[in-house]
């Protein structure tokens, strides 16, 4: 009976990740990592298996009831590979709380499971940049966030025609659903988890939900719908709105107008995000793109996910940018640059007797920051040259009969079709200049 062989498919909703995908990757990290650096954001990481309890306690009902991947270890205790990481981000703040001085700035890019239907721009496991500062109540972190946020897909190359901002504040729905409709606190909660899933459901389906959750009320929809469309502007008009979030908004956007972002971050009272943690502002990042108009992004401030795990409260805010989202912006607006092989010099063995020597030019050339692969096996040299062709080498150095002689080799450069024959001292310095390095 012939052995049956494993397959070669990755489990669903994960991806393999070969040489010219992980060129890709490196470069969303490179990009994300500096421009959190630039604001003075230090780069963190946690455990990828964490106590369910902490997910339990403050992370979203569907997360956890439906897409946790949790397990019980072998000393019986309820572990879950993490879903998200702010939760672990708050748990390590408040380990180290006395000594971390504030404010706090920190980011990390970890990978992060949920179980749920792979579609586009979802997968089952993927990385994210997550930003999170600590220990400023003040909506200026509001600002240097939102800034950070649109800074990074500007450091992609993006411009303000190809996403939006909007921003609303947990407490806008809270305080118009209790106060203004008068509804009950259980029915506002499953009223803001409908308006989550606004956009992926139909519009008999939305109100079909709403109309069951508020009975009784035939004018909720229309109220709730009224209350979407509410600009800043009139939003003191909105039953219920305490002076208080008007005042925090309105100050919120003259200050983003005089940062000049107002053309694309916007007010929008129909964004809501899932999490239960968020407490105060709130925001989504779109993608403005007709093939690929759907959220790339969005956080918002959590003030008491501290306290949580201290009697010591302390304020946050935060955003998470999923890679696969990430890549499908910069692949729809063409923002992907052209990724050529990370090694720059291809050193064929055209003898074994040259072997050792070709060792050797290689490794003073490592020591100088010039990447160099040498072929280990003797071969035609059409062979060899068309290996180096095929992984998009800029130069090969050869290194015949004629060169060894006289103490000399050829360098070819494969972008510009040119040849010289020099020392190797001179071979290394032309590298080096055309490389900046």
């Amino acid at each position: 009976m012939k052995e049956q062989k494993l397959t070669t498919e990755n489990y669903k909703g994960t991806r393999d990740f070969y040489p010219e995908d992980m060129r890709i990757r490196n470069y969303l990290f490179s990009i994300m990592k500096e421009v959190a650096k630039s604001y003075g954001y230090e780069e963190y990481d946690g455990p990828m298996v964490e106590s369910l309890d902490l997910y339990r306690a403050k992370t979203g009902e569907e997360i956890v009831g439906k897409q946790i991947y949790n397990f019980i270890d072998k000393g019986d205790r309820e572990v879950a590979i993490r879903p998200e990481m702010t939760p672990t981000v708050a748990r390590m703040v408040a380990k180290k709380l006395r000594d971390l001085p504030r404010p706090i700035r920190w980011f990390s890019i970890p990978n992060l499971w949920r179980y749920e239907q792979p579609g586009h721009g979802r997968l089952r496991e993927h990385w994210q940049l997550n930003v999170d500062m600590f220990g400023v109540n003040h909506h200026r972190a509001e600002l240097e966030i939102l800034s950070l946020a649109c800074d990074i897909l500007f450091a992609f190359g993006a411009n303000k025609e190809h996403f939006r901002v909007t921003i609303s504040h947990r407490s806008l729905l809270d305080e118009f659903l209790l106060d203004g409709l008068k509804v009950e606190k259980k029915q506002a909660h499953e009223v803001s988890k409908i308006l989550d899933k606004k956009n992926k459901i139909t519009k008999d389906e939305y109100e079909t939900l709403v109309k069951n959750t508020i009975p009784g009320n035939e004018a909720a929809v229309d109220q709730i719908n009224l209350f979407l469309e509410t600009k800043i502007s009139n939003l003191d008009k909105i039953p219920g709105i305490k002076s208080d979030t008007l005042e925090s908004i309105q100050t919120l956007f003259a200050d983003i107008d005089k940062m000049g972002l107002s053309d694309i971050v916007l007010f929008d009272p129909s964004v809501v995000r899932g999490f239960d943690y968020y407490t105060g502002f709130i925001f989504e990042i779109f993608d403005t793109s007709p093939t690929n108009k759907r959220s790339l992004y969005g956080g918002g401030r959590y003030d008491n996910l501290i306290g949580f795990f201290s009697n010591e409260e302390l304020s946050g805010i935060g955003f998470g940018l999923g890679d696969v989202t990430l890549l499908n912006f910069l692949t729809t607006h063409n923002l992907l640059p052209k990724f050529d092989n990370d090694s720059i010099v291809y050193i064929p063995l055209l003898d074994d007797s040259s072997f050792l020597e070709n060792q050797l030019i290689a490794k003073e050339m490592r020591k100088v920051n010039i990447a160099v692969e040498t072929s280990l096996v003797a071969n035609k040299m059409g062979k060899q040259l068309s290996y180096a062709e095929k992984k998009g080498y800029r130069w090969i150095l050869l290194r015949g009969e004629d060169e060894i002689k006289l103490g000399n080799v050829t360098l070819k450069d494969m972008v510009n079709r040119t040849q010289i024959v020099c020392s190797v001292s001179e071979m290394i310095q032309k590298i080096k200049e055309e490389m900046k390095l």
